[in-house]
């Protein structure tokens, strides 16, 4: 009677979220490589220097964001470690792709890849709606998240043969190369993808509900004593203040320190490093990423004084409180980035996995639901 239950469970929350879960799990496909693919796009405008032009200087970037937008006091500016490579910049929300040389916009707001994962990305946390109905999209992907989890913990129980026996455990593991008709090939699959898939997409699933419930992330925070973290609300500078030391003399002190400190293991001291203006009066904070920016644990906020050079104080991810660290684990562990490029591919593949499990769950459930409803109406006589 149990087991029963718990079928029809399935089958109904299956059938009533489905289109849900398969539009999450397949916009998750198409974001399993996003920074790497963000990165490359860039990487295709790398530039060679023609007659012994020099770099651009971080000053002189900041100088051009300025003179296009005057009334602005917030900028951004990503180097990355590469000759070459252009320059990501923004002004307040504006972005630009500057070319490190001449100084050429090569690219203002996003290319047309990164505006595609923009909407994949909405897509994928609130169904792409907007306005007022963005709030009603946020709920049904939260909650279709909840039940999807009910669908892979209830689907692990039904997947367990009723006899413990190898000859009853096999045909759930592997795919059948002659299934007997579309039913029994469409079963097979359903068991093969929910087996293999399991651990990846509960921990995929269950890493999600952090950023759809407040009550998760007082569990996560209240098993260390602590309250969740609140994202400061920060104002950007009325206006940009310079000190003592040029923008790129302080640039030069941040990749000397970087260098000095090495972080990851393949000795390369940082691979991208963000500069911020306009948010802490009298310093400069850098934030120097030695991997593309998906592995925080090796990532460090570095901040120094516009007036001095020196060090105003450094943020790294073991003075964050172990809340704030487990919050960060659970939020990788949902994209794979966790365990780095292996990482993200197993989550790609459960998400992909996921897709199979609604799209046969779906044909399954026509043969139970609609097939014999259909075979029981009357056929009406032609006249």
């Amino acid at each position: 009677m149990l087991r029963k239950t718990i079928f029809w469970a399935h089958l109904v929350v299956g059938v009533s979220v489905g289109v849900v879960v398969f539009i999450m799990s397949a916009t998750g496909v198409l974001l399993t490589y996003e920074k790497q693919i963000k990165d490359w796009d860039e990487a295709r405008h790398v530039s060679v220097p023609l007659d012994n032009q020099q770099r651009y200087t971080t000053d002189q970037v900041l100088a051009k964001l300025q003179y296009m937008h005057p009334q602005e006091t917030h900028f951004y500016i990503r180097w990355v470690n590469e000759t070459g490579r252009p320059i990501p910049a923004w002004a307040g929300p504006q972005r630009y792709l500057i070319s490190p040389y001449s100084g050429d916009i090569i690219e203002t707001g996003q290319s047309w890849l990164g505006e595609a994962f923009h909407i994949i990305t909405d897509l994928h946390r609130w169904l792409a709606l907007h306005g007022e109905e963005k709030a009603v999209g946020k709920e049904i992907t939260a909650y279709s998240n909840v039940l999807f989890l009910f669908l892979i913990i209830s689907g692990a129980y039904l997947w367990l043969p009723r006899k413990s026996r190898w000859s009853a455990i096999k045909p759930h593991l592997l795919f059948k190369t002659n299934p007997k008709n579309r039913h029994a090939k469409y079963f097979n699959w359903h068991h093969v993808f929910g087996f293999w898939a399991l651990i990846p997409l509960l921990v995929v699933v269950s890493t999600a509900t952090i950023f759809h419930f407040d009550w998760v992330n007082q569990t996560l925070y209240g098993f260390y004593n602590e309250e969740p973290a609140k994202r400061p609300k920060r104002e950007a500078l009325p206006e940009l203040v310079t000190g003592a030391f040029s923008y790129e003399a302080l640039f030069q002190e941040a990749k000397q320190y970087a260098a000095a400190n090495i972080a990851d293991s393949d000795n390369q001291e940082w691979y991208s490093m963000w500069l911020e203006f306009g948010r802490v009066e009298g310093q400069l904070r850098f934030y120097i990423d030695p991997s593309i920016g998906n592995n925080p644990e090796n990532a460090y906020a570095l901040f120094l004084d516009v007036n001095t050079g020196e060090v105003s104080r450094v943020q790294k991810y073991s003075d964050w409180t172990p809340g704030g660290q487990a919050w960060t684990v659970g939020r990788y562990l949902h994209t794979g980035e966790y365990y780095g490029l292996i990482g993200q591919t197993i989550a790609g593949l459960a998400s992909l996995a996921a897709c199979f499990l609604v799209y046969t769950g779906f044909l399954l459930s026509w043969r139970r639901l609609v097939l014999p409803y259909l075979s029981r109406r009357p056929v009406s006589s032609k006249p």
